[in-house]
Protein backbone atom coordinates (compact mmCIF):
# COMPACT_ATOMS: atom_id res chain seq x y z
CA UNK A 1 0.00 0.00 0.00
CA UNK A 2 1.36 3.48 -1.07
CA UNK A 3 0.88 6.17 2.06
CA UNK A 4 2.06 9.46 1.24
CA UNK A 5 1.99 12.40 3.58
CA UNK A 6 2.51 16.07 2.94
CA UNK A 7 3.45 18.39 5.33
CA UNK A 8 3.29 22.14 4.04
CA UNK A 9 4.40 25.24 6.32
CA UNK A 10 3.34 28.58 4.44
CA UNK A 11 5.38 30.74 6.85
CA UNK A 12 8.96 29.09 8.73
CA UNK A 13 8.59 31.07 12.09
CA UNK A 14 10.87 32.97 13.69
CA UNK A 15 13.57 33.68 10.75
CA UNK A 16 14.31 37.36 9.09
CA UNK A 17 12.62 37.28 6.27
CA UNK A 18 9.36 35.28 4.52
CA UNK A 19 9.61 31.52 3.05
CA UNK A 20 7.66 27.75 3.71
CA UNK A 21 8.92 24.64 3.52
CA UNK A 22 7.13 21.70 1.49
CA UNK A 23 7.51 18.37 2.59
CA UNK A 24 6.17 15.30 0.60
CA UNK A 25 6.98 12.06 2.21
CA UNK A 26 6.49 8.44 1.16
CA UNK A 27 7.21 4.78 0.66
CA UNK A 28 9.41 6.42 -2.43
CA UNK A 29 11.13 8.64 -0.16
CA UNK A 30 11.17 12.65 0.99
CA UNK A 31 10.98 15.20 -1.25
CA UNK A 32 11.74 18.97 0.68
CA UNK A 33 11.15 22.31 -1.66
CA UNK A 34 12.33 25.21 1.02
CA UNK A 35 10.00 27.78 -0.90
CA UNK A 36 11.71 31.56 -0.52
CA UNK A 37 8.65 33.73 -1.34
CA UNK A 38 9.88 37.09 -1.11
CA UNK A 39 10.62 38.58 -4.36
CA UNK A 40 14.06 39.79 -5.91
CA UNK A 41 15.16 43.20 -5.11
CA UNK A 42 17.44 44.40 -7.81
CA UNK A 43 20.47 45.84 -5.22
CA UNK A 44 23.10 44.73 -7.81
CA UNK A 45 21.09 47.06 -10.40
CA UNK A 46 20.12 49.61 -8.07
CA UNK A 47 23.48 50.37 -7.89
CA UNK A 48 24.36 50.26 -11.45
CA UNK A 49 25.90 53.56 -13.05
CA UNK A 50 25.80 55.05 -9.49
CA UNK A 51 29.45 56.51 -8.05
CA UNK A 52 31.13 54.18 -6.16
CA UNK A 53 30.47 56.20 -2.91
CA UNK A 54 26.95 56.03 -3.49
CA UNK A 55 26.58 51.88 -3.99
CA UNK A 56 28.52 51.28 -0.82
CA UNK A 57 25.53 53.37 1.09
CA UNK A 58 23.22 51.77 -1.00
CA UNK A 59 23.92 47.75 -0.70
CA UNK A 60 23.68 47.67 3.24
CA UNK A 61 19.80 48.37 2.74
CA UNK A 62 19.83 44.41 1.60
CA UNK A 63 19.57 43.58 5.16
CA UNK A 64 18.93 45.06 9.12
CA UNK A 65 20.28 42.39 9.78
CA UNK A 66 23.52 42.06 8.23
CA UNK A 67 23.92 45.85 7.09
CA UNK A 68 27.65 45.99 8.79
CA UNK A 69 28.82 43.06 6.91
CA UNK A 70 27.30 44.89 3.16
CA UNK A 71 29.05 48.01 4.08
CA UNK A 72 32.64 46.85 4.77
CA UNK A 73 32.69 44.44 2.27
CA UNK A 74 31.91 46.67 -0.74
CA UNK A 75 34.65 48.99 0.58
CA UNK A 76 36.71 46.05 0.59
CA UNK A 77 35.97 45.47 -2.97
CA UNK A 78 35.71 49.12 -4.06
CA UNK A 79 39.32 49.41 -2.29
CA UNK A 80 40.69 46.78 -4.07
CA UNK A 81 39.59 48.08 -7.57
CA UNK A 82 40.68 51.20 -7.15
CA UNK A 83 44.04 50.01 -5.27
CA UNK A 84 42.99 52.14 -1.93
CA UNK A 85 45.61 51.39 0.64
CA UNK A 86 43.24 52.25 4.15
CA UNK A 87 45.47 52.45 7.78
CA UNK A 88 46.12 50.00 9.95
CA UNK A 89 43.92 51.78 12.32
CA UNK A 90 41.24 51.59 9.96
CA UNK A 91 41.46 48.20 9.30
CA UNK A 92 41.63 47.33 13.25
CA UNK A 93 37.90 49.49 13.92
CA UNK A 94 36.34 48.06 10.75
CA UNK A 95 37.34 44.35 12.74
CA UNK A 96 35.56 45.84 15.55
CA UNK A 97 32.36 47.13 13.74
CA UNK A 98 32.08 43.99 12.59
CA UNK A 99 32.50 41.69 14.92
CA UNK A 100 30.10 43.81 16.79
CA UNK A 101 27.40 43.24 14.15
CA UNK A 102 28.00 39.16 14.53
CA UNK A 103 27.80 39.33 18.45
CA UNK A 104 24.45 41.39 17.99
CA UNK A 105 23.41 39.05 15.17
CA UNK A 106 24.23 35.29 16.99
CA UNK A 107 22.66 36.67 20.33
CA UNK A 108 19.08 37.76 18.44
CA UNK A 109 19.20 34.38 16.87
CA UNK A 110 20.09 32.45 19.86
CA UNK A 111 18.61 34.11 22.82
CA UNK A 112 14.94 34.82 20.60
CA UNK A 113 14.55 32.45 17.96
CA UNK A 114 16.10 29.47 18.69
CA UNK A 115 16.42 28.59 22.52
CA UNK A 116 12.67 28.65 22.56
CA UNK A 117 12.95 25.08 20.66
CA UNK A 118 15.30 24.01 23.04
CA UNK A 119 12.82 24.66 26.25
CA UNK A 120 9.67 23.87 24.42
CA UNK A 121 8.24 27.18 24.93
CA UNK A 122 6.54 28.90 21.55
CA UNK A 123 8.24 32.26 21.94
CA UNK A 124 10.66 34.55 23.71
CA UNK A 125 7.78 36.27 25.34
CA UNK A 126 7.75 32.69 27.06
CA UNK A 127 11.02 31.85 27.59
CA UNK A 128 11.17 35.63 29.13
CA UNK A 129 8.50 34.49 31.85
CA UNK A 130 10.56 31.27 32.57
CA UNK A 131 13.69 31.20 31.18
CA UNK A 132 15.43 32.05 34.24
CA UNK A 133 17.49 35.48 33.69
CA UNK A 134 18.07 33.84 29.57
CA UNK A 135 16.42 36.17 27.29
CA UNK A 136 17.92 38.90 29.86
CA UNK A 137 21.54 37.92 28.86
CA UNK A 138 20.67 37.88 25.58
CA UNK A 139 19.20 41.79 25.50
CA UNK A 140 22.53 42.73 27.04
CA UNK A 141 24.79 40.72 24.33
CA UNK A 142 22.73 41.90 21.98
CA UNK A 143 23.17 45.70 23.28
CA UNK A 144 27.03 44.92 23.41
CA UNK A 145 27.01 44.62 19.27
CA UNK A 146 24.60 47.27 19.03
CA UNK A 147 26.92 49.94 21.15
CA UNK A 148 29.92 48.91 19.22
CA UNK A 149 28.03 49.37 15.96
CA UNK A 150 26.70 52.74 17.20
CA UNK A 151 30.22 53.93 18.51
CA UNK A 152 32.27 52.96 15.66
CA UNK A 153 29.58 53.20 12.53
CA UNK A 154 27.30 55.93 14.12
CA UNK A 155 24.04 53.98 14.54
CA UNK A 156 23.05 50.25 15.68
CA UNK A 157 21.38 49.33 11.87
CA UNK A 158 22.90 51.26 8.59
CA UNK A 159 25.80 52.66 9.71
CA UNK A 160 27.66 55.28 7.55
CA UNK A 161 30.56 56.35 9.40
CA UNK A 162 32.64 53.57 7.49
CA UNK A 163 33.68 54.80 4.07
CA UNK A 164 35.99 53.95 1.00
CA UNK A 165 39.07 54.80 2.38
CA UNK A 166 38.56 55.18 6.24
CA UNK A 167 36.50 56.38 8.32
CA UNK A 168 34.28 60.02 8.52
CA UNK A 169 34.97 60.18 12.11
CA UNK A 170 36.97 58.53 15.06
CA UNK A 171 35.37 57.69 18.44
CA UNK A 172 35.83 59.09 21.35
CA UNK A 173 37.78 57.16 23.95
CA UNK A 174 34.83 57.11 26.47
CA UNK A 175 32.84 55.34 24.28
CA UNK A 176 35.67 52.87 23.20
CA UNK A 177 36.14 52.28 26.94
CA UNK A 178 32.47 51.82 27.21
CA UNK A 179 32.93 49.31 24.59
CA UNK A 180 35.36 47.19 26.48
CA UNK A 181 33.52 47.22 29.85
CA UNK A 182 30.46 45.93 28.15
CA UNK A 183 32.28 42.90 26.53
CA UNK A 184 34.00 42.70 29.70
CA UNK A 185 30.35 41.70 31.31
CA UNK A 186 29.23 40.31 28.56
CA UNK A 187 31.44 36.94 28.97
CA UNK A 188 29.79 35.19 31.09
CA UNK A 189 26.84 35.53 29.84
CA UNK A 190 28.20 34.27 26.40
CA UNK A 191 30.37 31.24 28.57
CA UNK A 192 26.45 30.62 30.02
CA UNK A 193 25.15 30.17 26.30
CA UNK A 194 27.57 27.70 25.77
CA UNK A 195 27.00 26.17 28.66
CA UNK A 196 23.11 25.79 28.02
CA UNK A 197 23.31 24.41 24.38
CA UNK A 198 25.92 21.53 25.92
CA UNK A 199 23.22 20.39 27.86
CA UNK A 200 21.29 19.49 24.44
CA UNK A 201 22.26 16.38 22.48
CA UNK A 202 22.48 17.63 18.41
CA UNK A 203 19.24 15.30 16.73
CA UNK A 204 21.10 12.50 15.15
CA UNK A 205 18.88 12.56 12.41
CA UNK A 206 19.75 15.27 10.80
CA UNK A 207 23.47 13.81 10.64
CA UNK A 208 24.63 14.04 6.82
CA UNK A 209 28.12 14.54 5.33
CA UNK A 210 28.98 17.73 4.05
CA UNK A 211 31.32 19.95 2.85
CA UNK A 212 31.97 23.39 4.93
CA UNK A 213 33.31 26.75 3.67
CA UNK A 214 34.74 29.52 5.15
CA UNK A 215 37.52 32.09 4.31
CA UNK A 216 41.26 31.68 5.33
CA UNK A 217 41.44 34.86 7.46
CA UNK A 218 44.55 37.04 6.88
CA UNK A 219 45.28 37.32 11.00
CA UNK A 220 43.60 35.19 13.67
CA UNK A 221 39.98 33.96 13.38
CA UNK A 222 38.88 37.12 12.11
CA UNK A 223 36.15 37.77 9.38
CA UNK A 224 38.58 39.46 6.43
CA UNK A 225 40.81 37.18 3.97
CA UNK A 226 41.20 36.65 0.29
CA UNK A 227 40.77 32.89 0.28
CA UNK A 228 38.22 30.64 0.66
CA UNK A 229 38.76 27.27 1.78
CA UNK A 230 36.72 24.23 2.30
CA UNK A 231 37.17 21.60 5.04
CA UNK A 232 38.37 18.50 2.44
CA UNK A 233 41.60 20.61 1.57
CA UNK A 234 40.72 22.50 -1.11
CA UNK A 235 40.62 26.28 -1.56
CA UNK A 236 40.16 28.98 -4.44
CA UNK A 237 41.31 33.21 -4.49
CA UNK A 238 38.22 34.94 -4.37
CA UNK A 239 39.15 35.99 -7.67
CA UNK A 240 38.06 32.68 -9.13
CA UNK A 241 34.48 32.39 -6.96
CA UNK A 242 32.42 32.49 -10.50
CA UNK A 243 34.59 29.19 -11.34
CA UNK A 244 33.93 27.58 -8.10
CA UNK A 245 30.44 28.65 -6.48
CA UNK A 246 28.10 27.67 -8.82
CA UNK A 247 24.66 29.08 -8.42
CA UNK A 248 21.33 27.45 -10.01
CA UNK A 249 17.42 28.86 -9.95
CA UNK A 250 14.30 26.68 -9.20
CA UNK A 251 10.77 27.64 -10.16
CA UNK A 252 9.90 27.32 -6.63
CA UNK A 253 12.37 29.94 -5.07
CA UNK A 254 13.30 33.47 -5.78
CA UNK A 255 16.63 32.72 -3.88
CA UNK A 256 19.18 31.41 -5.87
CA UNK A 257 21.42 28.08 -4.73
CA UNK A 258 24.97 27.10 -4.67
CA UNK A 259 26.54 24.48 -5.14
CA UNK A 260 30.63 23.80 -5.03
CA UNK A 261 31.99 21.24 -7.24
CA UNK A 262 28.12 20.38 -8.04
CA UNK A 263 27.11 19.69 -4.77
CA UNK A 264 25.39 21.37 -1.82
CA UNK A 265 27.74 22.78 0.97
CA UNK A 266 27.36 24.83 4.37
CA UNK A 267 28.87 28.33 5.73
CA UNK A 268 28.56 29.96 8.45
CA UNK A 269 29.59 29.55 12.41
CA UNK A 270 30.15 25.74 12.43
CA UNK A 271 32.03 25.62 9.52
CA UNK A 272 34.36 28.55 10.36
CA UNK A 273 35.06 26.99 13.85
CA UNK A 274 35.44 23.09 11.43
CA UNK A 275 38.10 25.01 9.49
CA UNK A 276 39.85 27.51 11.60
CA UNK A 277 39.40 26.08 15.09
CA UNK A 278 43.52 26.16 15.57
CA UNK A 279 42.80 30.02 15.27
CA UNK A 280 40.50 30.21 18.54
CA UNK A 281 42.30 31.30 21.63
CA UNK A 282 41.68 32.34 25.26
CA UNK A 283 38.47 31.29 26.71
CA UNK A 284 36.64 30.40 23.56
CA UNK A 285 39.73 28.16 22.95
CA UNK A 286 39.42 26.50 26.91
CA UNK A 287 35.35 26.13 25.64
CA UNK A 288 36.11 24.30 22.90
CA UNK A 289 38.48 22.09 23.77
CA UNK A 290 36.15 20.86 26.55
CA UNK A 291 33.04 21.18 24.72
CA UNK A 292 34.32 19.53 21.41
CA UNK A 293 31.40 16.93 21.11
CA UNK A 294 29.29 19.40 20.22
CA UNK A 295 30.85 20.32 16.76
CA UNK A 296 30.04 17.60 14.86
CA UNK A 297 30.82 18.53 11.50
CA UNK A 298 27.83 16.53 10.06
CA UNK A 299 24.99 18.09 11.78
CA UNK A 300 23.53 21.39 11.11
CA UNK A 301 22.12 21.82 14.98
CA UNK A 302 25.92 22.34 16.12
CA UNK A 303 25.83 25.51 14.54
CA UNK A 304 23.88 26.91 17.16
CA UNK A 305 26.56 25.77 19.46
CA UNK A 306 28.90 27.15 16.93
CA UNK A 307 27.79 30.42 17.79
CA UNK A 308 27.48 30.67 21.42
CA UNK A 309 30.87 29.57 20.85
CA UNK A 310 31.98 32.92 18.44
CA UNK A 311 29.85 35.48 20.68
CA UNK A 312 32.70 34.27 23.85
CA UNK A 313 35.80 34.56 21.65
CA UNK A 314 34.57 38.10 19.62
CA UNK A 315 33.82 39.63 23.11
CA UNK A 316 37.56 38.88 24.08
CA UNK A 317 38.35 40.36 21.12
CA UNK A 318 36.21 43.18 21.28
CA UNK A 319 37.95 43.82 24.58
CA UNK A 320 41.39 43.80 22.67
CA UNK A 321 40.52 45.96 20.38
CA UNK A 322 38.84 48.61 22.34
CA UNK A 323 42.15 48.14 24.81
CA UNK A 324 44.15 48.88 20.83
CA UNK A 325 41.90 51.59 19.64
CA UNK A 326 41.36 54.08 22.79
CA UNK A 327 43.19 56.47 21.75
CA UNK A 328 42.96 56.21 17.76
CA UNK A 329 43.14 59.66 16.09
CA UNK A 330 41.70 61.54 13.21
CA UNK A 331 43.58 60.12 9.77
CA UNK A 332 43.40 61.54 6.75
CA UNK A 333 41.28 59.43 3.88
CA UNK A 334 43.50 57.14 1.46
CA UNK A 335 42.66 58.10 -1.81
CA UNK A 336 42.41 55.72 -4.93
CA UNK A 337 45.43 55.30 -7.33
CA UNK A 338 42.92 54.85 -10.40
CA UNK A 339 39.86 55.59 -11.40
CA UNK A 340 38.48 52.23 -12.86
CA UNK A 341 39.12 48.42 -12.19
CA UNK A 342 37.55 45.45 -10.95
CA UNK A 343 37.13 44.66 -7.31
CA UNK A 344 36.35 41.09 -5.26
CA UNK A 345 36.33 40.64 -1.53
CA UNK A 346 34.84 38.18 1.02
CA UNK A 347 33.87 38.45 4.20
CA UNK A 348 32.29 36.19 7.25
CA UNK A 349 29.16 37.47 7.67
CA UNK A 350 27.33 36.47 10.80
CA UNK A 351 25.89 33.37 8.75
CA UNK A 352 28.70 33.04 6.32
CA UNK A 353 30.88 33.43 3.40
CA UNK A 354 29.19 36.94 1.38
CA UNK A 355 30.98 37.87 -1.88
CA UNK A 356 31.13 40.91 -3.39
CA UNK A 357 32.69 41.75 -7.14
CA UNK A 358 32.32 45.39 -8.29
CA UNK A 359 33.15 46.75 -11.94
CA UNK A 360 34.41 50.34 -11.73
CA UNK A 361 34.94 53.01 -14.56
CA UNK A 362 35.94 56.58 -14.16
CA UNK A 363 34.45 56.31 -10.59
CA UNK A 364 31.03 54.74 -11.58
CA UNK A 365 29.68 51.20 -11.08
CA UNK A 366 29.35 49.65 -14.07
CA UNK A 367 28.62 46.21 -12.14
CA UNK A 368 28.28 44.27 -9.57
CA UNK A 369 27.44 40.89 -8.13
CA UNK A 370 26.76 39.65 -4.55
CA UNK A 371 26.71 36.25 -3.03
CA UNK A 372 25.03 35.75 0.16
CA UNK A 373 25.53 32.56 2.66
CA UNK A 374 21.82 32.07 2.81
CA UNK A 375 21.87 31.59 -1.02
CA UNK A 376 24.93 29.33 -0.43
CA UNK A 377 23.36 27.16 2.12
CA UNK A 378 19.61 26.74 0.99
CA UNK A 379 20.33 23.10 -1.06
CA UNK A 380 22.12 21.97 2.06
CA UNK A 381 19.51 23.38 3.83
CA UNK A 382 16.93 21.47 1.76
CA UNK A 383 19.00 17.95 2.61
CA UNK A 384 18.80 18.34 6.72
CA UNK A 385 15.26 19.02 6.44
CA UNK A 386 14.45 15.93 4.07
CA UNK A 387 16.38 13.74 6.63
CA UNK A 388 14.83 14.66 9.67
CA UNK A 389 11.43 14.36 7.95
CA UNK A 390 12.79 11.45 6.31
CA UNK A 391 14.26 9.31 9.76
CA UNK A 392 10.93 10.52 11.77
CA UNK A 393 8.66 9.03 9.04
CA UNK A 394 11.04 5.69 9.18
CA UNK A 395 10.86 5.71 12.99
CA UNK A 396 6.95 5.44 12.41
CA UNK A 397 6.22 9.39 13.76
CA UNK A 398 2.81 10.11 11.73
CA UNK A 399 2.47 13.15 13.60
CA UNK A 400 2.88 16.18 11.17
CA UNK A 401 2.83 19.02 13.62
CA UNK A 402 5.80 17.48 15.55
CA UNK A 403 7.04 16.65 11.97
CA UNK A 404 6.65 20.02 10.83
CA UNK A 405 8.16 21.73 13.88
CA UNK A 406 10.87 19.58 13.89
CA UNK A 407 12.10 20.54 10.38
CA UNK A 408 11.29 24.03 11.08
CA UNK A 409 14.15 23.75 14.06
CA UNK A 410 16.66 22.64 10.92
CA UNK A 411 15.94 25.62 8.84
CA UNK A 412 16.06 27.86 12.33
CA UNK A 413 19.87 26.19 13.32
CA UNK A 414 21.21 27.82 9.74
CA UNK A 415 20.22 31.30 11.21
CA UNK A 416 18.81 32.36 7.54
CA UNK A 417 18.49 35.84 5.98
CA UNK A 418 15.57 35.68 3.68
CA UNK A 419 15.88 39.28 2.50
CA UNK A 420 20.17 38.51 1.56
CA UNK A 421 19.49 35.67 -0.02
CA UNK A 422 16.77 37.41 -3.20
CA UNK A 423 19.00 39.32 -5.82
CA UNK A 424 18.85 38.90 -9.83
CA UNK A 425 22.42 40.24 -11.63
CA UNK A 426 20.30 41.04 -14.94
CA UNK A 427 17.16 42.44 -16.28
Amino acid sequence: MKITKEIRIDHLARIEGKAGIEVEMGDEGVDVKLNVTEGPRFFEVITRNKNYNDAVAIFPRICSFCCTPHKLTPIEAVEQALNIQPSEQTKKLRDLLYIGNIIESHALHLYLLVIPDYLGYPDAFTVARKGGGLVKDGIFLKDVGAEVQTAIGSRSIHPENAIVGGFGKIPSKERVEKIGHMAEEGMKKAVRAVEFFAEYENPEYANNERRHLSIKPHNGYGVYGREIISSDSKSFGVEEYRKNLYEEVVPYSFAKRGKFMGEPYMVGALSRVINNSHLITGEAKELMNKYREFIPPQNCFANNFAQALEMVYFLERTKELASELKDAKEERIAEPEKTSGEGYAVTEAPRGLLVYYINIENNMVRDADVITPTAMFLPMMEVDIAAMADGLWKDGCRDENLIGKKVEMVARSYDPCISCSVHVTRL
